[in-house]
């Protein structure tokens, strides 16, 4: 449960962590041109926006709000993403464009893995809630007595007559 609550809080400071990793790694490992540095500043803002995106939609599950804790998924996913990432930041030579990829498939799944389990999680408390609905429209039953009642009470009936 440990793992599952630190990569909750994870989520957020990511968004900002790992785009200015990439840019200090490119600053302390990088040796080439300019080039990849212009890359770099296309590429930090849409991984911004991409970590956000995932962290709002595993934030838009209630489960992971009640229990402060990514399911198992998230977890596996969000740290293979976060690894390839940091690694990624290192700029090894030769290994930047299959990390980049790697990159890339983490997300993907990540996206498409989060948005099933968001759905389905919905769908279920979405059933609980008709299900009480239904249950609640429905007519009581009021049981019958065995025998049947004896009103002996005196009934007064008073008419009324108007004249115009």
């Amino acid at each position: 449960m440990f793992i599952r609550k630190a990569f909750y809080w994870w989520l957020f400071p990511s968004a900002v962590v790992l785009p200015v990793w990439l840019l200090i790694g490119w600053a302390a490992f990088h040796q080439g041109s300019g080039w990849t540095f212009l890359g770099l500043l296309v590429l930090c803002p849409i991984l911004f926006v991409a970590l956000l995106a995932i962290g709002g939609i595993v934030m838009a599950r209630r489960s992971v709000r009640e229990t402060r804790a990514v399911s198992w998924y998230d977890t596996g996913l969000l740290a293979g993403w976060s690894a390839s990432i940091v690694a990624f930041g290192f700029f090894p030579p030769g290994a930047t464009g299959w990390l980049a990829v790697l990159g890339v498939l983490f997300f993907l799944a990540m996206f498409w893995v989060g948005l099933w389990e968001l759905v389905t999680e919905t769908r279920e408390r979405m059933s609980v809630t008709f299900a009480a609905y239904q249950q609640a429209a429905q007519p009581q039953q009021v049981p019958r007595p065995s025998s049947p009642v004896v009103d002996d009470a005196d009934v007064i009936i008073i008419e009324e007559h108007r004249e115009d």
